[in-house]
């Protein structure tokens, strides 16, 4: 098995574009979740840390997901349905979480 090789001059602006859209967004999504967990662990309030977990299942997962799945270079159905049906899904569970966080009392 060979080792897949890439020549970084050889990549169309728009890939490496996307690239960095995606890195930038999964390192702010990080930062927020982090902060997020550390008002968690600084004042052991269980509110933040469903916000926190809320919060990475809607800005790091997806893009996540969307990375992986462009690095793989799967089949079209996985473009087309698998991945959109994935990051939503993602997304519901992080705006559960979310709606959870704001839904509990502060003496939580």
């Amino acid at each position: 098995m060979q080792p897949l090789q890439i020549d970084l001059l050889t990549l169309p602006i728009r890939y490496v574009t996307l690239f960095v859209a995606f890195f930038v967004t999964i390192v702010m999504g990080l930062f927020i979740v982090f902060q997020a967990y550390h008002g968690y662990r600084r004042n052991a309030n269980r509110r933040m840390l469903f916000l926190a977990v809320g919060l990475a299942f809607v800005t790091v997962i997806p893009p996540l997901m969307s990375l992986a799945t462009a690095s793989f270079g799967l089949h079209v159905d996985i473009y087309m349905f698998y991945l959109p049906l994935g990051t939503a899904i993602s997304q519901i569970v992080g705006l559960s979480f979310i709606i959870y966080s704001l839904a509990l009392r502060s003496g939580s």
